[in-house]
């Protein structure tokens, strides 16, 4: 794993954050890089919805445990037409290699399913977080492992996409 890179994106998503932030609250005016076209020195207007979900995706978009059976790769937020939607891309811990390819495991659908229904507690409390008041069967979470989905959590319940 490149750490760099991922501390690189962490940074730059996390500098962008707090710059939009200052924005928001009138603490600062649009910042101007002269090195830039004029079309990237524009103001930006977030709604405080789409500024959480920059907030979400620059703090969780990193590797990072979720259970004793799967951990984190990587996390991005976006507000969809019906829900809020977080996509969490997977990978088996050591312990739990239970992964072929693509979206193949060697252990069955149920105990796929139930393996990913734990591991969504943990995104719904950032999502629960970083959006209160938005009830939960507003929320999905849309797994994947190494970048082929798996299932959709929402309203309780994992469903395997596969």
């Amino acid at each position: 794993m490149n750490w760099n890179s991922a501390w690189i994106r962490t940074s730059v998503a996390v500098l962008a954050a707090v710059a939009v932030a200052l924005a928001l609250a009138g603490l600062a005016g649009a910042a101007v890089y002269p090195y830039l076209p004029d079309s990237f020195n524009q103001p930006a207007n977030l709604s405080v919805a789409e500024f959480a979900a920059v907030r979400l995706t620059a703090y969780y978009n990193c590797p990072g445990a979720l259970t004793t059976k799967l951990m984190r790769q990587s996390v991005r937020c976006f507000l969809g037409p019906t829900s809020v939607d977080l996509f969490v891309d997977t990978l088996t811990q050591p312990t739990w290699d239970v992964y072929i390819a693509g979206t193949n495991f060697t252990v069955s659908d149920s105990e796929i399913a139930a393996a990913f229904e734990e591991a969504a507690a943990a995104p719904m409390t950032w999502l629960t977080r970083f959006f209160p008041g938005v009830p939960q069967e507003s929320m999905r979470v849309i797994f994947s492992i190494k970048g082929f989905q798996v299932g959709i959590y929402q309203g309780g319940r994992f469903t395997l996409t596969r």
